[in-house]
């Protein structure tokens, strides 16, 4: 995946913008993540080499550089006796706000991955770093290529109750192999900070991580449930991408509840490789809509929907968006675990559970540690409300008097608009509502809420820099 070409969006409809003006942000490197304080409007940005603190207007606050650094992949931080060390870029792999202690996680490329802990309100304060605790601090990694995502949770062990974040990693050549991994942010009895806390055999270190080569899109939390948005292979001996959601309890201490759905987008699955997801209450006009499709049952304004932009594998992709009801999501992972221990894995005498990771235990065992997929023919599929020629990147949502808009990025740094109408089909505005240029040139604007757009720019394979343009819809 050429991830350097990613058009980032960032939804902050908390923001106060002039309809006259467009607030803009440059960074001189790629921008890799773009996270938001929702109590302050914060708003806090990865990028190659340094972090940055913005306010809510994107005026930067402060800036930290990460790197370059001397570093070697082959060597075990701290490395001041490597010899194979040389100044080495850092890459932000993942940001998270942790607004309980004020503080936010930092993880970047360098020393195997290791992360920080730096002040929400001035992130050249460094709470806390340490690079001598060996593998268990490995959080990220150190390859540009792996997808890492992450979400905020809690641990509860007897009677106390920590701040954790749960972590999806895909395969790589260094590091750790653990797909999924609960890193403590104090420390605890022999815990140290940044340790993983859950010894989880069947989705951290059996050998599927390299044979299957998940890529890690999106996740989130919702209802006592964690989700992670992926694509993974079916095997060695398959290429194609599908993609999955997945799903596990927040309060599951050995991830036996995680369990894979396949979601299928456009007709045959065509679009089978996601690239970015957003989660969002669908707007009473989008609400009706998919209640009148017959698909989904009663869908409400306050439900919760995936807006999922897949590609297709191709070397000329084409895009399209779906929509994903979550309660139905988790409708039809109930039936395949039902199916698994009470049906021999089966729904109207057609397989709908697998077990893909093994094969040592089967449907209504009394004990099942292997995680449990659906079956192709039981994915959830959606028809396309959007579909267009080459790379869709990047979507958010907002909900506008009824009218569900969506925007979506594109890898060559351009943002359409689609929107729901009353007759249950979705308009698509065919020019794009914006396009970022290099820094310091005239940009388009429009009226409305704020959105906030990133674009890459290279030129001959150099790279000039990342924008960060707060703009309305």
């Amino acid at each position: 995946m050429a991830w350097w070409t990613l058009a980032v969006l960032l939804l902050s409809l908390s923001i106060a913008c002039c309809a006259e003006s467009i607030q803009e942000f440059t960074s001189s490197t790629l921008i890799n993540n773009v996270v938001q304080d929702p109590l302050t409007g914060r708003i806090y940005v990865g990028a190659i080499k340094a972090i940055y603190q913005l306010d809510s207007l994107l005026k930067q606050e402060k800036k930290v550089e990460t790197g370059p650094k001397r570093d070697s992949r082959h060597c075990t931080p701290p490395i001041q006796s490597c010899h194979d060390a040389k100044m080495t870029d850092n890459t932000n792999k993942l940001l998270l706000v942790h607004p309980s202690n004020g503080s936010l996680i930092v993880c970047g490329s360098l020393f195997k991955g290791i992360c920080s802990l730096r002040k929400l309100s001035s992130i050249d304060h460094l709470i806390y770093y340490n690079d001598s605790k060996g593998e268990k601090a490995y959080v990220v990694s150190s390859e540009e290529i792996v997808s890492v995502v992450g979400v905020m949770s809690t641990f509860t062990k007897e009677n106390d109750t920590f701040d954790v974040f749960v972590v999806g990693k895909g395969y790589g050549s260094q590091g750790n192999m653990k797909l999924i991994s609960t890193r403590i942010l104090q420390d605890f009895g022999n815990w140290d900070v940044f340790e993983d806390i859950v010894e989880a055999p069947a989705v951290q270190v059996t050998p599927f991580v390299k044979k299957y080569r998940h890529n890690f899109r999106y996740s989130f939390k919702e209802s006592g449930f964690i989700y992670f948005l992926f694509t993974r292979t079916r095997g060695e001996l398959h290429n194609k991408n599908f993609t999955f959601i997945s799903r596990l309890c927040e309060d599951d201490h050995h991830y036996y509840s995680y369990m894979e759905l396949q979601l299928s987008c456009g007709p045959n699955n065509m679009y089978n490789k996601t690239q970015a997801t957003f989660v969002s209450s669908p707007g009473e006009e989008l609400a009706r809509n998919l209640s009148a499709s017959g698909q989904y049952g009663q869908v409400r304004s306050q439900d919760k929907i995936l807006f999922v932009v897949s590609s297709t594998d191709e070397d000329k992709p084409r895009s399209g968006l779906c929509t994903y009801p979550l309660r139905y999501i988790n409708q039809r992972i109930m039936e395949i675990i039902s199916a698994c221990y009470t049906k021999n894995g089966k729904i109207g005498n057609k397989v709908a559970v697998d077990s893909p990771y093994t094969t040592s235990y089967k449907c209504s065992a009394d004990f099942l540690p292997s995680p449990l997929a659906s079956t192709p023919g039981f994915a959830l599929a959606a028809q396309a409300v959007h579909t267009t020629r080459g790379l869709l990147m990047a979507v958010a949502v907002a909900v506008e008097a009824e009218r569900t808009v969506a925007f979506l990025g594109t890898s060559n740094g351009k943002v359409y608009h689609v929107s729901t109408a009353a007759e249950g089909v979705w308009y698509h505005e065919s020019s794009p509502r914006y396009q970022c240029k290099l820094p310091g040139t005239p940009v388009q604007h429009t009226r409305g809420k704020p959105q906030a757009s990133v674009r890459h720019h290279r030129k001959k394979g150099t790279v000039l820099g990342s924008g960060l343009y707060l703009y309305s819809v």
